[in-house]
């Protein structure tokens, strides 16, 4: 992966890492289906400026489905009482693997021995820190947040049939479908009434609300998507292994979720096992350059 696709899978491993801590500030004032809803409504304005990608709607419309409405329902369920902001951001990661098996299954990518190997070093790291983190989720947060990680897995088999597209349109366009349904569902199930939960949020939870809008889905996923369409999901998917590390830490210092010392063994496992990956796509290219040269 060249260096300029290593700076923005940086940036996004950032933004996703510390967006745990944002989404649990949020939760603390607003019930977790409608806050789905609010996250995405507030960049519809957004569409005045952006066109719609030229895909097909169905594969917009699955976008917004599975990564944007699915996979948020689920972890914000499981974060407003059942699971930490820091071991969210470490089960969610299930979504790596869960991506390369499908991609492999269903579109015939070929992953290698040192790629599994490098995998299965980052795994063993997610598995420390799950050690680590025992205690801090229910047995009903453990299974929401699992099948969030399930939707993000899946919608990134969609983003990986896109090819090259106007990521943040992507996203942005996606951003119909939530609102609506997440609105009929708090007012049914959270028993809440939107307005009157809207006009009380304080200024804290209206900037937890945006940050995580801009962080997540203008910044995060409209790169991710895009790293997705330019590399192999072996090479891409491992690297959201690095957001435990990241939002742990910030939960930590902002929500005095305190790691443990494991957690920072886990973390040194991981880029352990990612730089095993990167090694293998480094000689690569040094190899063409020499043949080419």
């Amino acid at each position: 992966m060249p260096p300029r696709d290593l700076g923005l899978v940086a940036l996004v491993i950032l933004a996703w890492g510390s967006n745990f801590t944002a989404m649990k500030l949020a939760l603390e004032e607003l019930p977790p289906f409608l806050f789905v809803g609010l996250r995405f409504a507030i960049l519809l304005p957004l569409l005045a400026v952006l066109k719609p990608p030229p895909v097909p709607w169905w594969k917009i419309l699955a976008v917004g489905a599975l990564i944007n409405m699915g996979q948020f329902a689920f972890l914000f369920a499981a974060l407003k009482a059942d699971a930490t902001a820091g071991l969210a951001s470490l089960l969610l990661q299930v979504q790596a693997p869960l991506t390369i098996l499908f991609s492999v299954l269903l579109f015939g990518e070929r992953i290698t021995a040192r790629q599994v190997a490098g995998l299965s070093l980052a795994l063993l790291g997610l598995a420390i820190f799950a050690v680590s983190a025992g205690g801090n989720v229910t047995g009903l947060g453990l299974g929401l947040i699992l099948c969030g990680a399930l939707c993000w897995s899946l919608g990134n088999l969609v983003l990986k049939r896109l090819g090259r597209v106007n990521t943040l349109a992507l996203f942005v366009w996606a951003s119909l479908v939530p609102p609506l349904p997440m609105l009929v569902l708090t007012t049914a199930t959270e028993g809440a009434a939107p307005f009157t939960t809207l006009a009380a949020l304080s200024l804290r939870g209206w900037l937890s609300v945006i940050y995580v809008a801009a962080a997540s889905t203008v910044l995060g996923y409209s790169l991710w998507g895009a790293l997705l369409s330019r590399h192999p999901a072996a090479k891409v998917t491992p690297f959201a292994l690095l957001i435990p590390v990241v939002g742990i830490a910030v939960s930590g210092f902002v929500l005095g979720e305190r790691p443990a010392p494991l957690d920072w063994l886990g973390a040194a496992v991981i880029l352990s096992g990612l730089a095993l990956m990167q090694i293998r796509a480094g000689r690569q290219r040094m190899k063409a350059g020499r043949s080419g040269g």
